[in-house]
């Protein structure tokens, strides 16, 4: 540890352990920058940056500098001296640094005519990483003291950015060595807690999971009310390590995770769906078989057992098993889950532009023949094979509503959990991710 007296310049080695984990977290440290600033108050028009704090590699080792200026006309210094010691790297890592360290820090640099390469940089903010999965995490906030505590890392500095203002301007008159020591403490566990909350990218990185097809299963498994039925195990990698043990559910979908290793269990519907075709005006409906036909075909019917298709009725039904997708609503675009868990399977008619149709077995029901022996409702196994629907929750979402009675976010789809699938690492990853990401978003 060493000040250089011409500016306050404190340099000390960061410890093996935070070094280590930004290393597994960043890839590499030889290009990045971890970078924090205090400042008199939020406008840099008015306002002035006052101490800089960074963590980054040099001549081998990873180090903690911190720049301070100890009167505002040394602001300019303070700037050069900083942008000249980190130049050359990459990639730049920050908390929030997007909405204000990085502007703050460049608008400050035009006020005095100084190059600023930190825009030009690759950014990562963790605040903008991590604050998705707040509520997955159960976080009361997202301060970075917040995840710390999360973590179980608990700061013996006790203050803000904003109370360390003051402490800078009573700084500025006293030279309070006592003053100083608490400035660069705060701002040196600002970075020092920017390094531990490394380890929380590993929850937006868990949709990258990694299947393991060999232990993929579809098993029996009983459900709340007793009644017995089927769910997918899929064993997952994690790309990084869980600095705590994470379980998640929504819908039906359950997820455990500790370390590299997780678990997925999905539901699997036993019973009939139905496809529908989107193209309904080249199809007919034909009331007594209960399914949709190409009007090539229809021709061939008698005009008195057909009718013109609609969305809700251009569908052909399939008994099976059936995996869930929960594909996003209120969207002109198909999620890319449609095309590649293609041909998929729905209650009822997916409506357009993420509207759900009402049930087809509303408008078929005037004509079916009551000989034909089907259920009428969607989504139900057919009567007379007597198969049973595990009780997994019927999301209503596909018709914009919750069991609560709030807006959903997705509709309900589903795909046939056939053999083939099961063995394919590519598609099981591809569900994982999906699945994982609808559990953090829930």
């Amino acid at each position: 540890m060493w000040y250089n007296a011409a500016m306050k310049t404190r340099t000390e080695p960061i410890s093996q352990s935070l070094a280590s984990l930004a290393e597994a977290c960043t890839g590499g440290l030889s290009d990045a920058v971890f970078f924090d600033i205090e400042t008199t108050g939020l406008s840099p028009k008015s306002a002035v940056l006052y101490l800089i704090g960074a963590a980054f590699e040099e001549e081998g080792r990873f180090v903690l500098c911190q720049y301070l200026a100890e009167d505002l006309s040394e602001e300019e210094a303070l700037l050069s001296a900083f942008s000249e010691r980190i130049s050359g790297k990459k990639r730049l890592f920050h908390f929030n640094g997007t909405t204000f360290d990085v502007p703050f820090f460049q608008a400050r640099c035009r006020k005095y005519g100084l190059p600023c390469a930190l825009p030009e940089m690759e950014q990562t903010d963790l605040y903008r990483q991590i604050s998705p999965f707040k509520n997955a995490l159960k976080l009361s906030s997202c301060r970075l003291k917040t995840l710390e505590e999360f973590l179980g890392s608990h700061r013996t500095d006790p203050f803000t950015g904003g109370q360390l203002i003051a402490l800078y301007q009573e700084y500025r008159i006293s030279r309070d060595e006592q003053l100083l020591a608490a400035m660069l403490l705060h701002n040196a566990d600002d970075i020092r807690g920017m390094l531990s909350v490394l380890s929380m990218l590993a929850y937006p990185a868990l949709a990258g999971a990694e299947a393991e097809p060999d232990r993929a299963e579809l098993a029996s498994c009983t459900d709340y009310a007793g009644n017995p039925g089927k769910e997918l195990l899929l064993p997952v990698r994690l790309p990084l390590s869980l600095p705590r043990p994470l379980a998640l559910h929504a819908d039906g979908v359950f997820f455990s995770g500790k370390e590299r290793s997780g678990l997925l269990k999905a539901p699997v519907f036993c019973g009939e769906l139905k496809h529908f075709y989107p193209d309904y005006k080249n199809y007919s409906y034909l009331p007594e078989e209960d399914c949709a036909i190409h009007r090539s075909v229809a021709v061939y019917v008698d005009k008195a057992h057909r009718l013109p298709a609609t969305p809700e009725t251009c569908y052909t039904r399939r008994t099976g098993e059936f995996l869930p997708l929960f594909l996003p609503c209120g969207t002109k675009e198909s999620a890319p889950e449609e095309a590649l868990f293609a041909p998929l399977f729905f209650r009822q008619a997916p409506g357009r532009r993420g509207k759900a149709a009402p049930d087809a077995a509303r408008h078929a029901s005037a004509g079916r023949s009551s000989s034909a022996g089907r259920s009428a409702s969607a989504g139900r196994p057919a009567g007379s094979r007597g198969v049973q629907t595990p009780a997994f929750p019927s999301s209503g979402k596909g018709s914009g509503k919750n069991g609560g009675g709030k807006p959903s976010s997705f509709r309900e789809g589903y795909f046939e959990a056939n053999g083939a699938f099961l063995k394919n690492g590519t598609l099981l990853s591809a569900y994982a991710a999906h699945l994982l990401t609808h559990l953090l978003k829930s």
